[in-house]
C-alpha cells in the first residue's frame, strides 16, 4: 500500500502553528470541492490513518474542528497569529468513545471463538478507547464499512456492538 506523500513546505507550518497556537492560511482542495479554496485553519493535531496524514483543525469558515487531508493542500501555508480555538476547546477531540467490536453474529460458536483469540477479545468482545474525532479511522484499521455487512461472515468476522453511539462521529 502506498502512503501519499506530503510536501516539506506543507507539513512545517503545520507542526509549527500546532505547536505554537497559530492558524494557517491554506489552499484546499477536496473531492466535493475540486477547485482550490482558501481556508483559515488553527490546526492542534496531525493524524497518521496509516496510508496517509491529516491535520484536526478548527475551520473559520465552518466555525468547527474539522479533519483535513494534508495532501490536499495546495500550495505553501502562511502562517498567522491564533484565534485561541485551541485543543481545549475541542470537545469532538478531547471527548473519549469506545468502538465494540464482537464476532459476527452469523457464525457458529467455533468460528466466534477462532474471531475471539484472533483479536485478544475477552468475552467475545474488544473494547478500544478512542477519540470521538479518530472513530472512523479506527474502523478502517480494522477493514470494518459501517453502512455494508459482507454477505459472507467469514469475510465479515466482526461487527460494530455499539453502531447507533458511533453513529454521530461516522458521517459527515
Amino acid at each position: 500500500m502506498r502512503i501519499r506523500s506530503i510536501q516539506p513546505e506543507v507539513l512545517r507550518p503545520h507542526l509549527r502553528a500546532s505547536g505554537e497556537g497559530l492558524r494557517l492560511e491554506v489552499e484546499y482542495v477536496s473531492l466535493a470541492n475540486p477547485e482550490p479554496e482558501t481556508r483559515l485553519i488553527e490546526p492542534h493535531t496531525l493524524i497518521h490513518t496509516g496510508t496517509r496524514w491529516h491535520v484536526w483543525a478548527y475551520c473559520e469558515k465552518n466555525s468547527a474542528y474539522r479533519d483535513f487531508v494534508l495532501s490536499r493542500m495546495r500550495g505553501k501555508p502562511d502562517l498567522l497569529d491564533g484565534n485561541g480555538n485551541a485543543i481545549e476547546g475541542d470537545t469532538v477531540w478531547n471527548t473519549e468513545v469506545s468502538v465494540i467490536l464482537e464476532p459476527d453474529p452469523r457464525l457458529d460458536a467455533a468460528q466466534k471463538a477462532i474471531i475471539e483469540g484472533d483479536y485478544g477479545m475477552l468475552n467475545c468482545r474488544l473494547e478500544i478507547p478512542n477519540r470521538q474525532a479518530l472513530v472512523k479511522y479506527v474502523l478502517q484499521r480494522y477493514q470494518i464499512d459501517p453502512k455494508n455487512l459482507d454477505p459472507k461472515p467469514e469475510a465479515q468476522q466482526v461487527v460494530i456492538a455499539n453502531l447507533n453511539a458511533l453513529k454521530p462521529w461516522l458521517y459527515d
